[in-house]
């Protein structure tokens, strides 16, 4: 019977850990063993996760808390008190099909040479509301199908616990988010052999509010300005929005003061780009048609522009405060 480890970090999820517990016990190859790190939850979640270590349990239970700490830290934390080598990672809150860890680490268990597996997930759609319909449509697709190649998430990922010590571990000097996109940019430079379960049995959790998803968006690219990594995407993102806005807000101002024949042309210039960008979202657009949403265009846009101005303002911000504290984490990624 393969030797596994199951860590993860929670933060003020009580509900989450009670419906986690339950999936992983009927799990069809279950873990050795649980590690949870908790951040410092203030809802409860800590004490019950205390009272699992004393209840009698099929799985060895471990729970540590480190107040303040963030998610790299937290998986780290767990890593270090894992006991086996085989370690598979998730996150408190998604929903984990029974077969979930037989399959991501089977590729580990037949060939080893593989020393990590990209595992797949999607979002849940069934459990969509409001603005959690217009990003399934907004988004290519809902599924994440994993590659040898990808950058899978630690939501549902297995590695080995000698190529996460040979990678350095996850890179603690992020403050929040990127900090799984950049273990897995390391560990395709540095893992002998990896593979991948193209079936997604794990079903992720999504928001019903813009400001959510605004939110998200500012801590997601905050993490990866940090980091360093999509620079060039930044920008073209950045030339594309400023762009529309100046042509736009030039073309209204020279409307205004009477030179119209410098207006007018700005302004043209300024909806075609928008038109452009709507074009764009064209098919997005008639997948949240076919949802039954109402306004699918207009909120379309309003989503596009909401998180893509919330995702460049917190790149910006992240990138800065990375050239002086996560230094660590840009210097390993730029060695490999």
């Amino acid at each position: 019977m393969a030797k596994i480890s199951l860590v993860t970090t929670v933060l003020n999820d009580r509900k989450g850990c009670g419906e986690f517990f339950e999936q992983i016990k009927i799990q069809t190859l279950p873990p050795c063993e649980i590690v949870i790190v908790d951040g410092g939850s203030k809802d409860g979640t800590w004490d019950y996760l205390v009272e699992q270590t004393a209840n009698e349990s099929p799985i060895p239970i471990q729970v540590f808390q480190e107040v303040g700490c963030n998610v790299a830290r937290g998986r780290d934390v767990a890593i270090q008190h894992a006991s086996y080598d085989l370690i598979v990672s998730t996150d408190v809150g998604c929903e984990w099909h029974p077969n979930w860890i037989e399959e991501l680490v089977s590729p580990m268990l037949k060939d080893p040479e593989v020393e990590a597996v990209m595992g797949s997930w999607e979002i849940d759609e069934s459990a969509l509301q409001g603005w959690g319909k217009v990003e399934a449509a907004w988004l290519t697709s809902t599924k994440f199908i994993a590659t040898p190649e990808s950058h899978a998430s630690s939501r549902s990922i297995a590695y080995t616990r000698d190529l996460w010590k040979r990678i350095g571990g996850y890179p603690q000097d992020l403050t929040l988010a990127a900090d799984d996109m950049v273990l897995a940019l390391l560990l395709h430079k540095v893992a002998r052999k990896t593979a991948a379960t193209p079936v997604p049995r794990v079903k992720w959790g999504r928001h019903s509010t813009l400001k959510s998803y605004a939110k998200e968006a500012r801590r997601n690219f905050f993490g990866a300005g940090e980091a360093g990594i999509w620079l060039k995407d930044f920008f073209l993102n950045c030339i594309r929005l400023f762009a529309e806005i100046i042509f736009l807000l030039s073309g209204a101002i020279f409307n205004i003061v009477g030179s119209k024949w410098v207006g007018i042309p700005l302004l043209v210039m300024g909806f075609l780009l928008v038109f452009l960008r709507a074009f764009k979202l064209r098919d997005a657009t008639g997948r949240l048609v076919a949802l039954g949403e109402k306004y699918a265009l207009i909120k379309m846009l309003t989503f596009e522009y909401i998180t893509k101005w919330n995702g460049l303002k917190g790149y910006a911000a992240g990138y800065l405060r990375g050239l002086w504290n996560c230094q660590d984490c840009r210097n390993r990624l730029s060695k490999c």
